[in-house]
């Protein structure tokens, strides 16, 4: 059976209209929503399957899927975003910030560069 995440047309969000235990053959039908699970597709799925069987230990990650570290994070970053979660990194913020203050003036290139060395 193939699985179906989104419209093949628009790519938009389905609403299931009827369901079907495979079992007993009891029907259901109304307007019921998906869950968030439906955003990702086989590989997506198989990935946060291994991630969680290895309880989040990336070295195990890694060793399940003959990725790289850097392969593990990358695609962990990518669930995250497409759950909706951005991470935000502090430290580009910060140095946004002192950037736009060497910008309007308010601080000189050596108050920058101070600045920039200590921005976590």
């Amino acid at each position: 059976m193939k699985e179906l995440t989104n419209c093949p047309y628009c790519e938009g969000d389905f609403t299931i209209k009827e369901v079907e235990c495979q079992g007993c053959k009891t029907e259901l039908r109304g307007n019921f929503k998906t869950n968030r699970f439906h955003l990702f597709g086989p590989e997506d799925l198989f990935f946060i399957e291994i991630f969680l069987k290895n309880e989040g230990n990336i070295k195990l990650v890694e060793k399940d899927l003959s990725i790289s570290y850097p392969t593990v994070k990358n695609r962990l970053k990518n669930i995250i975003k497409i759950l909706g979660y951005q991470q935000e990194d502090n430290s580009s913020s910060e140095r946004i910030k002192i950037l736009n203050e060497l910008a309007e003036g308010k601080i000189d290139i050596e108050t920058t560069m101070k600045k920039l060395r200590t921005a976590k």
